[in-house]
Order: structure tokens, then sequence, then C-alpha cells
């Protein structure tokens, strides 16, 4: 392959003139930076819509967290593909990873097109109103909502037919979602192991802090599009034909989770076609080409990039420089090489260092990574969507600017490596003690009669409702407005009479409430039983909204101080490897990272949500989601773990410190090899001498 052919751009042999001035660094680093923000635009989303999915088919957050893992799992296995692709032709290889995301999202909105809404969806519509309300067992609607002296019993037999061949504990929507997740983590691995070091190989080593930051922080900016597109879908319920009969904010809404991944297939086939474009090396400028030239004192044609003119200055360069050779020189990757490579990858003390800080860091960001929309509804009360789009965003501006303010800073003044990873040891230890503050942000949002917080004992059968038969009765909450009480459903509240599809009066517990309310002298209103022995469909609403805001700012000044470090972080591990290692490097520090962290991470805080859980959703004996927490519980257990995982991942950033001595972070020693060499080619052995101590060194 001769120079015009690596540089050229085009597809399919088709390379129209007009295209080739497309092809320079500021064009790809803005296709690469708007594929970032889809990609993170795609992660949040997942998050955003994640308690919808397990309130659809009734999953544990632990086993959501299993399910998550193929991501990282395919991530493992993509390593190889890394390898391989760094010594190929990288743009393809990304355009091919982001087209397996297209086909990702397509088979996670698999499960809606197959199974629809559901039933327990269908059956809280105007237009199901007639058949149940709330999951009740019965096709009688008073007898399965309300209390009755009839025996309930479940009924789990034809269940599948029911329902539409769904069953509640089916393994078809849960392998589905898996698949869509491994075969993500496959376009995610190439996007990151292959498309940074393309940058990095195709502009100045000083520019690299800049155009980092800026690819950060466009990848920072989707998650804030990633929570509207959430909060616009999720505002739609599952099925927008059809007319629900609870508001957003009851626990049982079902927002339409699916419709965002069919708007994310359609624009990662997009991206997919874009960067297949891009040819295998940018072109060099015209000026920086002049400079060389005339530096050299020779024509163009004798530079040694011309696969025809086989001159022995090309062979006195080295093999690990791959970016300076033909492609007809680049050995082509074994296996032999790619365990020797590997070798010296994992016994590199600063690179193991560097990846193990992050796996503790994403270890303790896990629970707001992949649960947050949880974490809001448990603490504030929030909807699925609505929690997050003011948090999401407020938050999110916070990484946006450490990026921003710490790559301008870092490529400006160019701190010493050790001054700028001491910062990450500080950063380090603020992003500690803000997670230990989110343990105080209380907000008080009541809890469900019949279940004692103190003692962690449910018990929802009392005096008022014993001859109601609730024991089949699924969760189906209730409010009765003058005492600001949930009840778990009408017939836990003793409730004989349907008013209408929100409204249930003649409510013996709520009576009992009644008269405490009015004899306690807490209501100016005058008794009337009328009032006061009714509820209303959905929980009693609490208002946490500033509670909710100082959790965001909180988060905003904590993400502003350890996104500020994290670009320290990538350039140690760009800089502490030899060039041919480069793709490689990244490839292993994602599938440890994958391994360590992102695999186990969500499983871990999933299962530490679930041990807070005080009512399941039971379904013939199987347990699904969680429908009520210990509010206080599970902001301690998650809020606790997560700082002691950071705390760690500090004492790695402090051997880190300790490593790097004077590592060249900045690429000067090469740019002065680089002028040196044109000044005087005769001392070229001296010129790798110097490559050979920054890369060891």
């Amino acid at each position: 392959m001769n120079e015009e052919e690596v540089v050229r751009c085009g597809l399919f042999g088709i390379s129209p003139r007009w295209l080739q001035g497309w092809a320079t660094t500021k064009v790809f680093i803005l296709v690469y930076g708007l594929l970032g923000t889809v990609q993170s635009m795609a992660f949040i989303y997942t998050s955003v819509i994640l308690t919808t999915l397990e309130k659809r088919f009734k999953i544990p957050s632990q086993s959501t967290g299993i399910i998550l893992s193929g991501n990282e799992i395919s991530q493992i296995l993509s390593v190889f593909l890394v390898y391989y692709g760094g010594a190929g032709h990288r743009t393809r290889w990304i355009a091919v990873g982001v087209a397996c995301s297209a086909l990702s999202c397509l088979v996670l909105a698999a499960p809606h097109l197959i199974y629809g809404p559901g039933q327990d969806a269908l059956a809280l519509t105007q237009e199901y109103f007639n058949t149940t309300l709330g999951g009740g067992n019965s096709p009688n609607k008073t007898d399965s909502l309300i209390c009755s002296a009839n025996n309930r019993t479940e009924s789990c037999e034809n269940t599948a037919e029911k329902v539409g061949f769904e069953s509640d504990v089916s393994v078809l929507p849960r392998l589905l979602v898996f698949c869509s997740q491994f075969i993500l983590g496959i376009g995610t691995t190439l996007y990151y192991g292959l498309g940074q070091t393309y940058m990095d190989d195709n502009t100045k080593k000083k520019n690299t802090p800049k155009l980092l930051g800026i690819t950060f922080a466009l990848r920072t900016v989707g998650p804030a599009f990633g929570f509207v597109l959430g909060y616009v879908c999720l505002e739609l319920y599952i099925d927008p034909t059809l007319h629900p009969i609870i508001d957003k904010k009851d626990p049982r809404w079902l927002g339409a989770w699916w419709l965002g991944w069919i708007i994310f297939g359609c624009a990662f086939t997009l991206f997919a076609f874009l960067l297949a474009c891009f040819p295998k090396e940018l072109r060099k400028s015209p000026k920086r080409t002049k400079k060389s030239t005339k530096t050299s004192g020779k024509d163009e044609s004798e530079e040694p990039l011309n696969a025809e003119t086989k001159t022995p200055k090309i062979i006195k360069y080295e093999k690990s420089d791959q970016r300076r050779l033909p492609s007809d020189f680049i050995e082509k990757p074994n296996v032999r090489d790619f365990f020797a490579a590997t070798k010296r990858i994992l016994t590199n003390k600063i690179l193991v260092s560097n990846i193990f800080s992050a796996v503790f860091y994403i270890l303790s960001a896990s629970p707001f990574m992949s649960f947050v929309v949880k974490y809001l509804e448990v603490q504030f009360q929030t909807s699925p969507g609505g929690g997050t789009i003011i948090t999401g965003p407020v938050t999110l501006l916070g990484m946006v600017l450490g990026f921003l303010i710490s790559g301008v800073i870092i490529g400006k003044y160019k701190p010493s490596p050790r001054l700028l990873l001491f910062w990450n040891v500080l950063v380090g230890f603020g992003y500690f003690f803000g997670q230990i503050s989110y343990t105080f942000l209380d907000c008080d949002t009541g809890t469900v009669q019949g279940i004692n917080l103190a003692t962690n004992n449910v018990n929802l059968t009392a005096t008022c409702n014993l001859g109601c038969n609730c024991d089949f009765v699924k969760y189906s909450p209730v409010c009765h407005e003058a005492s600001n009480t949930t009840f778990f459903s009408a017939c836990h509240a003793g409730c004989r009479t349907i008013v209408n599809d929100t409204h249930f009066s003649d409510c013996s517990c709520a009576a009992d409430l009644a008269h405490e309310v009015i004899l306690g002298g807490s209501s100016n209103d005058s008794p009337s039983f009328v009032v006061y022995d009714s509820v209303k469909a959905g929980p009693c609403k609490r208002d946490c909204f500033k509670y909710q805001m100082i959790f965001a700012m909180v988060s905003m000044i904590v993400n502003i101080l350890g996104c500020s470090g994290k670009i320290g972080n990538v350039l140690v591990n760009y800089r502490c490897v030899e060039t041919r290692d480069k793709s490689l490097a990244q490839g292993v520090a994602l599938m440890i990272m994958s391994l360590f962290a992102l695999i186990p991470g969500p499983i871990i805080f999933g299962a530490i949500m679930d041990s807070t859980c005080l009512v399941w959703d039971i379904s013939c004996k199987n347990r699904g989601n969680c429908w009520v927490y210990h509010r206080d519980s599970f902001r301690y257990m998650v809020n606790f773990s997560a700082a002691a995982f950071c705390f760690i991942g500090v004492m790695f950033d402090v051997a880190v410190c300790y490593l790097v001595k004077d590592m060249d972070l900045y690429g000067e020693k090469e740019e002065a090899a680089k002028r040196s060499a044109a000044d005087s080619p005769e001392d070229e052995d001296q010129i790798k001498a110097i490559k050979e101590d920054e890369y060891y060194n």
C-alpha cells in the first residue's frame, strides 16, 4: 500500500476528490467526539430506563447487574480485536464496532416488540380498567382490588396464555438484554482502544491534552442529552396509544423505555458509515510537509513512506514506530507477539497501578453509574424520568468543567508529572469525603402502613383488614391524604367501594386513622367520614426537591474535582508504554477495568440494594423486582461501601505519583529528537537511545 492509498479518504473503492479535504484531524476529532456523545447518551439512557426495565420484566437489582455485565464480558474478549485492529485500518475497525453498537440497540428493543407492554401495564389503563386495576388476579374487579369476604388464590396455570406468551419469570427478555450488552461491548472496546490511539498518532503530542479534554467534554455532554431523551421517553406511557389511570410519580408507571433504542440504532448506523470513510492515516498539513521537505533538503519522492523506494533509511526506523513505517514493512501481529506484548504491559508497574486506581474509582462510582435513577427514587421519591432531568445535567456540568479546565491548564502550563499526579491524590480525597457526605442527605418520604423501619418487620394484616383476604393482592399503593399515610393496596386499607378509577371509599383502616387525625387536632376541616374514609390511588407524596438539589450540587462539585485529574491518568497510560504497545495497552486496561470493576460493580451494589428491600414482587412463588426499600439502610450501605472503594483508589494514585519520576508526558523529548534528526541525521542512534529512555524510565 503506497502513501497515497494510506491517506486516501473513501469507502468500497469510491474516493471522490471533494471528499479528500475532509480527512483532517479536526474533522476526525469532531466525528469521534460526537460519536462519543451518542455512546455516552446510550450509556446513561440505560441507567435511566433501568428501573422501568426491572419493573416491566420483574428483575431484581442483583440480576440486573449480572445482565449488564454482558457489556464488560465482551470487552474482555475483544482485547484481541484491539490488538489486531491496531496494526490494521483502525478507523474501519472502529466502524465495525459502531455497527455492532447499532445492532445491540435493535436487540435491546426486541423484548418490547416481542412481548408488548405487559399485562400489568395494560391493567393500569382506562381501556382495560373493566378487567383489573393494579395487578389483581381475579377477573372480577371488585373482588380483586378491594376488601372481599371471598378467599383469593393465586392462579399460576397457563400464565403464558394469559399474558400473551409472557411469563413473569421469563428468561428470554433477560437473555436478549444480556446479548445486546454483549454486542455493545465489542463496539465500546474498539471505540476506546483504537480511536484515542489513532487520534494521538495523528496529532502533535503537545496537543494531546487539549484534544483529550475536548473529546472527554463531548462525551460528558452526551449523558445530559441522554437524561433528556430518557425523560421524554419515560414521560410517554409504555404503549403511547393507551390512556393510563395513574400519574408518572406512581411507582407502577412504565414509560416507553424501548423508544430510545430505535433512535440510537439509527444514529450509530450513520456514524459507522462516516468513520469507515476515514483513511488509514491522516494526511499531514501542507505547512508541515513543506517544512519537513525544506529541512531535510530532499525531494518528497525520497521520503521513506514510498513502498517502492526501499532505501536503507527505512531499515533504520524502529519496528515499534509503526506510524513512520510504510504498511508493507509493518510486521503482521501473531500470537507469540501478542503474549510478549501482554507480558510487557502487565509487568509495567506504572501502568498497572494507574489501571487499578481507575478500577477502584469505577467501583466507587458504580451505584451512581448504573442505579442513579433507583437511588433518586428511593431517597427523594422522584419519578424514573423526572428524577434525572435536573440532577443529571447539573451533575454532568461538573464533569464537563473538570475535563475542559484541566485540559486547557495541562496543555498550557504542562505541570511536572509528580505535581499533576499529586493533584489526583488530593481530588481523590475530595471525592472520598463527598461520598461520605451523601449519607447525611436524608428526606423523610414516609413508609407503607404495616412496615416497621426500626425492626424491619413487615406485617400488613391489621384488625381493620383482618377479614379482607388481601394475601395475594399485589403492590398497588393508595394514599390516605388526611393523615398522609400510604397503604399497600386498597384492600389493605379495608376499602369496600370503588368510586372511580383512582378513588376508593368506605375504607375501615382509613377511618381508624381519621379518628386519630380528628382527636389529635391535626386537621382544620370538619369531620366528615365521606372524606376521611376514602383513599386515592398512588403513594402519598413528600416534597424532597430541596434535598434533591443539594445532592445535585454536591455531586457537581465532587465531579469537577474528580474529572480534573482524569486527563493526567490517561496521559500516563499513553506515555508509560512503547508506541507499538499503545493500542494493546488500552485494550488491556479496558479488560482489567471490566474484569475487576465494570462487571462486579453493578452486581455488588445490586446485591447491597436488594439486601435492604422490604417488599418484593412475588408471582407464583418467584421473586421479582423490589417495591419498597429501607431508605436509611439503603443510603448508608451504598455510600459507605462506595467511599471504601474510593479510598483504595486514592492509595493506588499515591503509588502512581511515586513511580512516575520524570516521565515525558507531553512528548517534548520526542519533538526534540525529531528536530535533532533533521539537523544531524548521523546521530540517529543517539535519538533511539533518547526514545528508549522516554519509554522505559
